[in-house]
């Protein structure tokens, strides 16, 4: 039997068991064609196991609400760490060759448990006032880090050009005051390697860089692969690099910060993608007070490298798993120039 033979068999199969019978789905059928939808089909043995199939549009939210399938095809599953009460995990998805999301999957327990005080762990810290002591709240950045490699293959088949997950939580939020001040996340995606970001020093220039790196981060793209909208306001830090802030999102503009995105660059090169988002926002998700949905990513004029890159980031949870995902969607192929 072929693959795709094998592939309708069980997907006939689980629309029985969850009681949607339809003849499209019969051996000879049409059902890889037309109104279907393609689903990450996960059935539970001693073990999970996952399979990409086709399902009938009108039979999804049947498939979704009996098993523990998700949508789109299923993932390629990088590093995990524990945070909170739960664990995350990076992830991408691919279908026929084209990256499909990058994202990273928290179950809900991630969001109960979190440490708040101190408001980071400690890890990249300057004397700034040279007194012998490092106050946690003011010589301190980073929040809370956990640095996650994506699975290298799925990333080099899909044409991809981020490698790992950087989520920072950040329990008493950070600069500036009155914007972004919230209990939140930080999931930068990057495209520059883990030893780069490392390098980058604490010390006591803005944003407690060394004065030496802080040149470095001031060295920036040229203009045409940046969006007119983010600027350059000094926010660079150790161990991540400089980020560009867009000043017309509307926390800017009087209104309660919930989400957004930053672009990030480190000598001359754009470095990371990163959605920014408040613990009250996936918390409203994963409680039914918000919608699970997609922004759109504001794109630059030219890019430095070839490759798929994306113009959504997207905020959603998945019911039946009690989980929640940050993901880059909506990839488009750029061509450097």
């Amino acid at each position: 039997m072929s693959r795709r033979a094998r592939t309708l068999v069980l997907t006939a199969v689980v629309l029985a068991l969850t009681g949607f019978t339809t003849p499209a789905v019969s051996m000879g059928s049409t059902a890889d064609r037309g109104s279907t939808v393609t689903l990450c089909l996960v059935l539970s043995t001693p073990s999970e196991v996952e399979m990409t199939v086709p399902v009938p549009e009108p039979a999804v939210e049947k498939v979704l609400s009996a098993t523990r399938s998700y949508r789109g095809p299923c993932a390629d599953y990088g590093e995990s760490a524990e945070r909170g009460n739960g664990t995350m995990t990076a992830y991408s998805q691919a279908e026929r060759g084209e990256p499909e999301a990058v994202g990273l999957v928290l179950e809900t327990d991630v969001l109960d448990g979190l440490p708040h005080d101190p408001p980071t762990e400690g890890r990249w810290c300057y004397d700034k006032d040279g007194d012998g002591t490092v106050d946690p709240m003011t010589e301190c950045a980073g929040g809370y880090e956990d640095a996650l490699d994506l699975d290298a293959d799925a990333v080099e088949e899909a044409g991809l050009p981020f490698t790992y997950v950087l989520n920072n939580w950040n329990p008493h939020g950070h600069m500036p005051p009155g914007v972004y001040d919230l209990p939140h996340f930080d999931v930068h995606f990057y495209t520059n390697p883990d030893e780069e970001r490392l390098a980058i020093r604490p010390g006591p220039c803005e944003a407690l860089v060394s004065c030496d790196d802080y040149e470095l981060g001031k060295n920036l793209p040229a203009a045409k692969y940046l969006t007119e909208d983010h600027e350059d306001l000094d926010a660079l830090e150790p161990a991540m690099g400089n980020h560009l802030i867009d000043l017309t999102g509307p926390e800017h503009h009087g209104e309660r910060f919930t989400h957004a995105f930053i672009y990030g660059t480190w000598d001359g090169e754009v470095t990371f993608h990163e959605p920014m988002i408040t613990h009250e926002w996936l918390q409203g998700l994963a409680d039914g007070d918000q919608e699970s949905g997609c922004e759109p990513i504001k794109q630059p004029g030219a890019w430095q490298a070839d490759g798929w890159y994306p113009t959504s980031y997207c905020m959603r949870y998945r019911e039946n798993r009690d989980e929640l995902t940050v993901s880059l969607e909506d990839f488009v192929h750029r061509t450097a120039s």
